[in-house]
Formats: C-alpha cells, sequence, structure tokens
C-alpha cells in the first residue's frame, strides 16, 4: 500500500541505482548510434568476416538493438521520476537485450568469427538487464513507484 509515510522514505540508494542506471543505459544509445552511423572509413578497418556478419545481421536485430538501449533510457528516466511504468519499459528493454543476443550468439556465426571471449560482455549486460528489470519490481512493492 502507497501512502505518504512510504514513499517519503525512499532510500538515499534508489536513487543512486537510478542515476546509475540511466548513465548505463546512456552508453547504451551511444554504442548504438557510434554503430547505426559508422563511416565507411571504419566499418572498412574490420576483417571481412566481421563486415560479413554486420551485412547479413537482419534489420530486427537493429531494431532489437535500439528498443534494448532507448528503452532503457527510457525505463531509467521513469524510475528516476518514480514512475511504475519503468517496470514494464525494463521488461521491453531486456525483451530486446535477450533478442539481439539470442541473434548475435546462437543464429549467426558471431561466436566463430569474433572468438568466445566476445561473450563476455553481452553476459554482462543481460545480467544488468535481468537486475534494472528486478530492481523496478521491488521498487514497485516497495509503493515507490506510483
Amino acid at each position: 500500500m502507497t501512502n505518504a509515510s512510504t514513499t517519503s522514505k525512499i532510500p538515499t540508494w534508489f536513487y543512486i541505482i537510478a542515476v546509475v542506471a540511466l548513465i548505463w543505459n546512456c552508453m547504451g544509445v551511444v554504442a548504438y548510434l557510434a554503430e547505426a552511423f559508422m563511416s565507411d572509413e571504419i566499418f572498412s578497418s574490420f576483417t571481412k568476416e566481421v563486415q560479413e556478419l554486420y551485412n547479413k545481421r537482419p534489420s530486427w536485430v537493429t531494431g532489437a538493438y535500439a528498443i534494448a538501449v532507448f528503452g532503457g533510457v527510457l525505463a531509467s528516466m521513469l524510475l528516476l521520476l518514480r514512475k511504475k511504468l519503468a517496470k514494464t519499459v525494463f521488461l521491453i528493454s531486456l525483451a530486446g537485450v535477450i533478442a539481439q543476443n539470442v541473434y548475435t550468439f546462437v543464429i549467426s556465426d558471431a561466436l566463430n568469427v569474433l572468438g568466445t571471449s566476445s561473450i563476455y560482455f553481452p553476459i554482462v549486460i543481460v545480467v544488468i538487464a535481468v537486475l534494472l528489470f528486478l530492481f523496478s519490481n521491488y521498487a514497485t512493492k516497495k509503493g515507490w513507484l506510483a
């Protein structure tokens, strides 16, 4: 149950996590935009195999990437504004993260081209996306989000 005493006692660490989440997701948007607006010069510096990975990637994967990062930013802003909708948007962002990574590491040949060490950072991204969803769920149950 949400009341004035519950919502007034939101711990400082809630806001710290929300700000860190916003910064983290903004970094994802920067990475997305850097890839989307990559120059031909940079693209041509990649190996033929990596270029082929990029060229073969279906548009739905790029869309999933966009949903993941822009959804993460929106959800983080909603979290800072203490809106319950943050939980749903974090879930949508998580779905984008999972869809992108399923294609990259299960459907495509990325592991063979990039090596098995290329999976570590995407695993971190999935874990953080899950934790942000769980955190927003926790905050909702605590009555911190309205």
